[in-house]
């Protein structure tokens, strides 16, 4: 995968050729959105790239000034087409400062992983998120 522009909502894409990978970016635009929807500390979700034995997984970091430091610590979750997500995920969250040192390298992502999109806050009334 390539890095690509970003737009409010997510990462613009104008066909990818591969429908599967274009479904999964957009469903990790709409998991972002749908993470800042409710919860109030984020201060910003990145997509998250790199190999996956596992096929297409939605893969985001996300800063989250409200959590405690506990070191990277990836959590999986499943496919839930019910909510349109057709694609299992996994969710890294760390604190503002433990960002910071995935930044210097002080601490590492799983092996090959790269940040990648910036999802930025969406500009709505009701969303209550901290500020990116």
């Amino acid at each position: 995968m390539s890095d690509h522009d970003d737009d409010q909502a997510g990462p613009a894409r104008n066909g990818t050729g591969h429908p599967e990978l274009e479904q999964a970016l957009a469903e990790t635009a709409a998991l972002a959105r749908a993470h800042y929807a409710v919860e109030p500390g984020l201060r910003a979700i990145y997509r998250l790239d790199g190999p996956d034995p596992h096929g297409f997984r939605i893969k985001l970091l996300e800063v989250n000034e409200h959590t405690i430091p506990t070191g990277i610590v990836p959590v999986g979750f499943p496919a839930h087409p019910a909510s349109g997500l057709h694609f299992p995920s996994v969710v890294i969250e760390v604190t503002p400062q433990e960002y910071e040192a995935i930044q210097h390298k002080q601490l590492s992502l799983p092996a090959g992983w790269e940040i990648r999109d910036l999802y930025k806050q969406p500009a709505t009334a009701d969303c209550t998120g901290g500020t990116p």
